[in-house]
């Protein structure tokens, strides 16, 4: 026969006591989830920008490698130029200024970007192509990527008319401009 105490302690939990506890860990989530989505956009935000530094150098060290010149354009279909650099981007050989559409022989690669909506990277000036002289010059005016992570400015990417990438990341996010 078992001891009192013992049996005691081979009862195991109520369903009252079972459901208080799954009411406060569903109150600890909902408090924590705005928080977690902020940090998770934060970082979403960081790697677009790395990436987009690391394709603007790839497509630079193209251009010097093969003497031509090479563009890159935003792309969400990895066919057809577009506006949002979030969403892919297409490296190509440039035919120029006055070709509006990429031959599928040009396209060299597609990099597939982010479906999320509360991320956006956008040309500050307007301009949508880079292009890489085969020198490895950037032709036309400074490219300015502003990058948000949902309506906060989060960092930018940078490309001078010398073909250097940089990047900066705001220490303290500002307003979207768009």
């Amino acid at each position: 026969m078992i001891p009192a105490p013992a049996r005691r302690a081979l009862r195991g939990f109520t369903v009252l006591e079972l459901v208080v506890v799954l009411a406060m860990v569903a109150l600890l989530c909902a408090l924590a989830y705005p928080s977690f989505m902020d940090a998770v956009g934060r970082l979403r935000a960081d790697l677009l920008r790395m990436q987009l530094v690391s394709v603007f150098n790839s497509a630079r060290s193209t251009a010097i490698t093969r003497f031509q010149p090479i563009g890159v354009c935003p792309s969400d279909d990895g066919r057809q130029c577009g506006s949002e650099w979030s969403r892919g981007w297409i490296i190509h050989r440039d035919h120029g200024p006055g070709t509006p559409t990429l031959a599928p022989e040009d396209i060299l690669h597609f990099r597939p970007g982010y479906r999320d909506e509360r991320l956006l990277a956008r040309s500050s000036q307007g301009r949508t192509r880079l292009r890489f002289q085969a020198d490895g010059r950037s032709s036309g005016s400074t490219l300015t990527l502003d990058i948000c992570a949902g309506e906060a400015m989060h960092s930018q990417v940078i490309v001078n008319n010398v073909g250097r990438t940089r990047s900066t990341r705001l220490r303290e996010p500002a307003e979207c401009r768009w």
